[in-house]
């Protein structure tokens, strides 16, 4: 009798898991979930390093019990071009799903390394932001699908180079040659505040 107990239990634990809850901050029902954002564990969307972590679809922590349940807050899965990425030692850029997958165990050292080469676009305001620091900065007034769709048509960062223009990263690697456009790119004047 226990063992049922404890088996009827489990299989209502893992019901409810399986069951998204789409609810607002009045507990209205809403199309969709908002995420918690950076000041939160896992609050911006990704792919997250922690134990077990292995998921195919990036996500993040919600605000407003919105989502599924678990142990560490209400979470759902997010839109992949919200995702940030980083240049590995190729040039390119990367989530870190492809950081795990292809550096295997140093990959959340890879990608921790990686921070100050993360992608960035250029907001309204003419300041260059990360995918996470865009979504802040958009957020409040254009909402989780609103925000993305500025990150997708807006401009690729530039830096200022010795002859006085601006260039994005690939500018600076097609012109400098890829061992030399780190340095350049390190030292070049930003767009991007310093939050």
């Amino acid at each position: 009798m226990r063992c049922m107990s404890a088996c009827f239990l489990a299989a209502l634990l893992l019901a409810a898991a399986d069951a998204q809850s789409l609810i607002g901050e009045f507990k209205q029902e809403v199309l969709g979930c908002v995420c918690k954002g950076g000041k939160s564990t896992h609050g911006n969307c990704g792919y997250h390093f922690h134990f077990g972590s292995d998921e195919d679809k990036p996500w993040c922590r919600t605000k407003y019990g919105c989502g599924f349940a678990s142990l560490k807050g209400s979470w759902t899965h997010c839109d992949e071009r919200g995702v940030e990425k980083r240049r590995a030692d190729d040039g390119k850029l990367y989530n870190s799903k492809d950081f795990k997958k292809f550096y295997a165990k140093e990959g959340k050292d890879k990608w921790t390394k990686a921070e100050k080469y993360a992608e960035h676009r250029v907001a309204r305001n003419g300041k260059a932001y990360t995918a996470n620091q865009f979504r802040d900065y958009y957020i409040d007034f254009l909402g989780e699908e609103g925000w993305m769709t500025e990150w997708e048509k807006s401009k690729a960062e530039t830096r200022k180079a010795n002859d006085g223009s601006w260039y994005t990263f690939d500018e600076y690697v097609e012109f400098y040659g890829k061992d030399k456009a780190w340095g350049m790119w390190d030292s070049a004047p930003k767009l991007h505040p310093e939050l």
